[in-house]
């Protein structure tokens, strides 16, 4: 690993992103402060974290950010334009021209980033070092952060308390949400970071057009795995209902073929990539905005939260 990691947030506003309270996600205020400042306090709080480049609404994020020390740089059309344009951004040969050359792209063939969105204000630098610390980029090419259930139920309702029930995938080594937290080599995915972020992009599979989406796009893209992913994918969905209903040995069954393991071989041979999931142990990294009722309940338990994640790190 080098001696820092560069990082990319990714908080745009345009047409495909969720706005809560008719607002940027990453602008809402949290314990007083924008979930933005939140994010980019913790990552300068880190000793491998090296620059930090935030796409979005440049005239919106300009006061939330101040005079902290971050390149701050104007959304693009899409999630899969803002990413790649703060990767760029990166890169001291492209800021000082504005050009990606040839001998750009070489030099920087294996160059990674943390991407990150905006709204995940539970983001520690513990959690963000356990999960640069445990990718290998010297064998992979784009590390997916993970969480278990297990782990995330500590954000759950209480008696008397409210909280946020998180969706899943199950797998036979148990029950994860993707934790938002992702490090890859760009030129390396550079042919299927559409495919990528599209996924992402329709990453709330309650929704049953984010289904058909991503199933589309799979298929679109990549049509020599159809059947191996919609055969996972139909598991997974399976499982996932099977459970909800409470026919939990059923459901066992139902995923037993569906392994981490599995999963990593899948999205290799999608994105061409050497691809591994990495499990991190605090969760709040997981626990994005997703809509008003998440927001009010993480504004309502956002200090006992962080007590309880801290009191877990003592």
């Amino acid at each position: 690993m080098p001696m820092s990691v560069d990082v990319v947030i990714t908080a745009g506003d345009g047409r495909a992103a969720k706005k809560v309270f008719m607002k940027n996600k990453a602008l809402l205020e949290v314990d007083g402060k924008s979930i933005l400042r939140h994010i980019i306090e913790v990552l300068r709080a880190s000793d491998m974290i090296g620059s930090i480049v935030v796409v979005g609404p440049k005239a919106q994020f300009e006061g939330a950010i101040g005079d902290m020390p971050v390149e701050l740089i104007e959304q693009k059309r899409n999630l899969t334009e803002n990413a790649w344009e703060g990767f760029l951004q990166t890169i001291p040969e492209y800021r000082r021209t504005g050009r990606l050359t040839q001998d750009i792209v070489h030099a920087y063939q294996d160059k990674y980033v943390l991407g990150i969105p905006g709204d995940i204000p539970l983001i520690t630098v513990r959690e963000l070092q356990e999960f640069i610390s445990s990718c290998d980029m010297q064998r992979y090419d784009y590390c997916a952060g993970i969480t278990s259930e297990r782990i995330l139920e500590q954000f759950g309702p209480r008696k008397g308390k409210p909280g946020i029930k998180m969706a899943t995938f199950h797998a036979r080594d148990g029950n994860f949400r993707q934790n938002n937290l992702h490090l890859l080599k760009p030129f390396k995915i550079q042919e299927r970071i559409d495919l990528v972020l599209k996924v992402y992009e329709y990453r709330y599979q309650k929704e049953l057009a984010n289904i058909i989406r991503s199933v589309i796009e799979i298929v679109r893209l990549e049509p020599g795995y159809t059947g191996r992913t919609l055969w996972l994918y139909l598991l997974l969905q399976m499982s996932t209902a099977l459970s909800s209903i409470g026919m939990e040995p059923l459901a066992r069954l139902t995923r037993y073929p569906v392994t981490k393991a599995e999963l990593e071989r899948l999205m290799s041979g999608l994105l061409h990539l050497r691809v591994k999931l990495v499990e991190t142990t605090i969760g709040g990294a997981a626990l994005d905005v997703d809509n008003e009722k998440d927001f009010l309940i993480l504004s309502l338990r956002y200090k006992d939260w962080m007590r309880m994640i801290d009191h877990h790190l003592a």
